[in-house]
């Protein structure tokens, strides 16, 4: 499994500023402690929003910023934490 990705962007996204510009988001793999925000938040709101602060947490990009990401970027980024949020180690621990 991999513990880190880059997305590549296909529409940039910017601060409201317009002083950062995102073309790609580096993800890595949750911490337990960002887990249980995502999993607080999908309870108070919905799934989207959700993930949203969870790709937050782990890129370090601003969710009023990631708010006006593509859904095809955005549905890149949850594929990989997905696999986090549904981890069953293997057997014979080699994962």
């Amino acid at each position: 499994m991999e513990k880190t990705k880059v997305i590549t962007l296909n529409k940039q996204i910017e601060s409201n500023d317009g002083k950062e510009v995102y073309t790609e988001i580096h993800l890595r793999e949750p911490a337990l402690i960002e887990v249980e925000q995502f999993y607080e938040m999908d309870k108070k709101s919905n799934p989207l929003a959700a993930m949203r602060l969870l790709i937050t947490l782990v890129s370090g990009v601003p969710e009023t910023v990631l708010k006006k990401m593509a859904i095809s970027d955005f549905r890149q980024c949850e594929a990989f934490l997905t696999h986090f949020l549904a981890y069953t180690p293997s057997s014979n621990g080699n994962d």
